[in-house]
């Protein structure tokens, strides 16, 4: 079994755009934006957050280059790495109020669950990058992973479960999809929310 980090993926040095800010830090991030569908009606609906993402795919960093290119957004900065070594080496604690893992690959098959992403260890980094107070989105449509998610998520000191919704529908009224939700959508799939939160210091 791999351990964190991947050799393979500290060999690999980030990419950012517009620019390598030193320290990452904003108000919302998401890991794995994919397309950007949801990140971007986000970034454009809230003008005035900062909105970071990062996506482990060059081909898909490049189209969202692009498209944050196409709409101007000033308050969008992306990243290419994998989220498990460039939360740990370049986004500080307390540094955002939300983070979305939205659909992450489920790794269905036994032998690749060390492949999970939300494992106890990379959860734990995201409670910690937290505010306190902020929430911790997390979305599945793989049952097998969404009590896989649970379990894990239990296991981390600083996140409580604050919701989980259950549902063929959007989260909120406002809400928009991913390309793949909307795909799971249509497919007449369950889709699984989470919302941890961190709690408050006292």
């Amino acid at each position: 079994m791999r351990s964190f980090p991947f050799e393979f993926a500290l060999r690999r040095e980030a990419r950012f755009y517009p620019e390598d800010p030193g320290g990452v830090t904003g108000d919302v991030l998401e890991i794995g934006p994919g397309r950007g569908d949801f990140l971007l009606a986000k970034a454009q609906s809230y003008p005035n957050r900062r909105f970071v993402a990062i996506e482990l795919k060059k081909r898909r960093f490049r189209k969202l280059v692009d498209r944050v290119k196409r709409r101007e957004l000033a308050n969008v900065l992306l990243i290419n790495g994998d989220a498990r070594i460039v939360v740990r080496q370049s986004v500080p604690p307390n540094a955002f109020s939300q983070i979305y893992v939205l659909f992450p690959d489920p790794w269905p098959k036994r032998r690749h669950e060390p492949m999970r992403l939300l494992n106890d260890e990379f959860l734990e980094l995201l409670a910690a990058r937290l505010t306190s107070g902020g929430e911790l989105i997390l979305a599945t449509d793989d049952q097998s992973y969404r009590g896989w998610i649970m379990k894990h998520a239990d296991r981390v000191d600083d996140l409580r479960l604050g919701a989980v919704h259950e549902s063929g529908d959007a989260l909120t009224p406002e809400w928009v999809p991913t390309l793949f939700e909307q795909k799971w959508r249509d497919e007449g799939r369950t889709i699984t929310y989470f919302s941890y939160i961190r709690p408050a210091e006292d």
